[in-house]
């Protein structure tokens, strides 16, 4: 496991993970055009829990990575943003205890924050965690299908998301139009396509 300077980032793995995500921003279509496997993960806070990183750094093995790079998009001035983390320290380092003294943040002092990402170190695959508890989750259809039969609730983990945020309407004592979230209808046709976001929408809205 080692820790990358911002020059070692934008010269070793900014290139990579521009092969799977183009910009930083997760309501703004961030997937590349090459991965064409993709969904939303919900709920999900700093890490990815799991079962769910269990199966992807398992599906990312079967592909050929030997490890990955993790980014925090809200960079800290004082602190290493950037890393790489070989697979055979990779359960300790993410998923471990400050008392085990592997994990990044101690190892390392890379204190993981709201807005990360977790992406292949071949640019096969990736995880977009954001401010909104939710993720972005791509890869080849190989891959998710791997992921899928470890994580049978892959493909509903949307539903929760939509509605957490029709509770957020109701709370608030308003009609539950999602339209009314500006990023979100151009978000779920960028992850789903057109028909199947328009769809998902409709039923979280009269559900």
């Amino acid at each position: 496991m080692r820790a990358l300077t911002e020059l070692e980032y934008q010269v070793e793995a900014e290139p990579i993970l521009r092969k799977v995500f183009v910009n930083d921003n997760p309501f703004d279509r961030p997937f590349s055009p090459s991965i064409t496997a993709r969904r939303m993960i919900y709920p999900c806070e700093c890490y990815v829990d799991q079962p769910l990183i269990d199966a992807v750094i398992a599906a990312a093995a079967s592909s050929g990575d030997t490890g990955c790079y993790l980014s925090l998009l809200w960079k800290h001035p004082d602190h290493p943003n950037h890393c790489y983390i070989p697979f055979s320290e990779f359960s300790e380092a993410y998923n471990g205890t400050e008392e085990n003294g592997r994990l990044v943040a101690v190892q390392l002092g890379l204190e993981v924050n709201l807005e990360n990402v977790l992406y292949s170190s071949q640019g096969k695959w990736g995880i977009f965690l954001c401010q909104e508890r939710y993720g972005l989750l791509g890869g080849s259809p190989e891959f998710i299908e791997e992921i899928r039969r470890s994580v049978p609730d892959l493909d509903t983990q949307v539903y929760g998301f939509l509605q957490n945020c029709r509770g957020s309407f109701e709370y608030l004592g308003m009609e539950p139009d999602l339209y009314q979230i500006e990023w979100l209808p151009g978000l779920l046709a960028h992850v789903y396509g057109p028909k199947k976001a328009r769809k998902l929408l409709r039923n979280a809205i009269n559900s």
